[in-house]
């Protein structure tokens, strides 16, 4: 499939991971930055152990954001909150960012890389991780169009958006409170056709309004490849 190129706006997914008490904190922070959406869904830490302790992931019960960004604004905002939650202290939480890669609101942009191209061609693999933002109870109608152009399964989890300054602009999709994520793993050759046939059949002119972004894994396993059939 032919995608179109995005040449200014280099995008990340920003996570955070801390305990449910602090939820409004982070949201104030994330307010503050160029959010273009955040979603929040809701976990529990694992057992106790030195390593997990460590990264902030007890027994508590646990927020997990998901948000979008301009490249500088994640890193702004996760200077941020290390400096109000100091995540070096075990037991504060983590944050993370990566690179987005593509996202589909009505057909597929590749968005830019980084400046260093032999990096990133370096640091290319096989695998995305196809992620989509849609209303709650349409599961089905994604997985349906996913599964026509070559998705094998996928991961849904519930989420609700959260506030912040210019949550409209991700595509154009205003992100309401009832949402569900489903996570994806295909082959990089696979997701933009994959997504496409999501926005065909169940995009934002749908009942399911969903949208979707890719972002680039590796070293996955799981995936048996003779399964995918892409047409």
């Amino acid at each position: 499939m032919q995608m179109e190129s995005n040449t200014h706006l280099a995008l990340t997914l920003f996570c955070v991971i801390c305990d449910r008490d602090r939820i409004p904190d982070v949201e104030d922070v994330l307010k503050r930055h160029k959010t273009f959406f955040s979603l929040v869904t809701y976990g529990r830490g694992t057992a106790n152990s030195g390593i997990l302790s460590y990264f902030g992931l007890g027994e508590t019960e646990k927020a997990v954001f998901c948000c979008v960004l301009p490249k500088q604004d994640a890193i702004a905002a996760g200077q941020e909150l290390d400096k109000e939650f100091e995540f070096a202290k075990p037991g504060k939480g983590i944050s993370f960012m990566v690179k987005i890669d593509n996202g589909c609101y009505r057909k597929p942009v590749r968005f830019p890389g980084d400046d260093n191209k032999e990096e990133h061609m370096q640091n290319d693999t096989e695998h995305d991780l196809i992620i989509v933002v849609l209303n709650r109870g349409y599961c089905e109608d994604v997985m349906d169009a996913a599964r026509g152009a070559g998705a094998t399964g996928g991961t849904v989890m519930n989420a609700r958006g959260c506030g912040a300054a210019g949550i409209e602009k991700f595509f154009g999709m205003v992100i309401a409170p009832e949402k569900e994520l489903v996570w994806m793993v295909t082959t990089k050759e696979a997701a933009p056709d994959i997504m496409a046939a999501i926005a065909d059949k169940a995009g934002p002119s749908s009942d399911a309004g969903a949208v979707s972004f890719s972002i680039n894994v590796e070293r996955v396993q799981g995936i048996n490849l003779n399964r995918i059939d892409v047409k």
